[in-house]
């Protein structure tokens, strides 16, 4: 796999509530081991591994493998109703890279809901982490999902080859340590949306660049503005949830319909939708 590490909070929302906070995999997580309550009131001691979370930013009540849409070990009710939700609108088939579920504390993880990343020590692996306290509504939490799932299909090794030769003499925006693949989805989000914008441009921002940077003909979310691949996963998770998509030329109504033109995305898109309202 090759994407950046993403996680969401709370931000303002156009179309519906929305989750979203970027942040940068650290390591070093120093929180301590809880243990969480299971509904028939017994208690399971989690196994957490920090290593493989590789984040100090999250507060994590346990790790956990997962073998397709399975969840191993003894898992409280609580963090495996939210794994099982995440799999009724993704099926397993969809996600065959995740092979870690991290159950973390919203409130004690900064505001952060939800992230997927790397894992930390299995290379080529990856890691869903959802807030499983229920400190977020049942919908916003179902957004952070859908969000981060767009991470996973558009930063993928077929999207976007883990190459950082590539980076310096990339057309468009990189993920870093690869250029995407001129058929990828982000290479046509960003040649239409952000065509002018570069790596060395994020470096040098600040945080009011990119609050300043909003406006909502443009964006769908505040944190829609921060940068492009967050953009574009922003966009995505308001077009699954849309029940009519907007026919207008502002910037913002072009790309709530952008993914229209991919019908594997919106193949995808129903079987979300399915998951969601059945």
């Amino acid at each position: 796999m090759t994407f950046l590490s993403s996680a969401r909070a709370t931000p303002t929302t156009l179309l519906v509530s929305s989750a979203a906070l970027f942040a940068l995999a650290l390591s070093g997580c120093t929180a301590a081991e809880p243990t969480a309550e299971v509904t028939d009131d017994a208690t399971v001691s989690a196994a957490i591994d920090l290593d493989a979370v590789d984040d100090d930013t999250l507060f994590v009540l346990g790790t956990y493998d997962v073998d397709g849409d399975e969840i191993l070990g003894d898992v409280p009710a609580d963090q495996a109703a939210v794994w099982d939700r995440f799999n009724e609108l993704f099926p397993a088939e969809l996600h065959p890279e995740i092979t870690m579920f991290v159950a973390i504390d919203v409130d004690q993880s900064g505001g952060t809901d939800g992230a997927m990343q790397p894992n930390g020590v299995r290379e080529g692996e990856t890691y869903l982490a959802l807030d499983t306290t229920g400190g977020v509504d049942a919908d916003v939490l179902d957004r952070t999902m859908i969000h981060e799932f767009a991470h996973l299909i558009t930063l993928r090794e077929d999207q976007i080859p883990k190459d950082d030769s590539t980076v310096d003499s990339c057309p468009v925006y990189s993920e870093i340590d690869g250029c995407p693949f001129d058929d990828s989805y982000l290479f046509a989000y960003y040649t239409e949306f952000w065509p002018d914008f570069s790596l060395d441009d994020l470096e040098a921002e600040t945080e009011e660049d990119k609050e300043e940077r909003y406006t909502p003909e443009e964006f769908v979310t505040d944190y829609a503005a921060t940068i492009p691949s967050e953009d574009a996963a922003e966009v995505f998770a308001e077009w699954v949830l849309a029940d009519d998509l907007p026919a207008g030329d502002s910037i913002v109504e072009q790309k709530l319909r952008f993914f229209e033109d991919y019908p594997e995305l919106v193949e995808l898109r129903d079987t979300i939708r399915e998951g969601l309202f059945s």
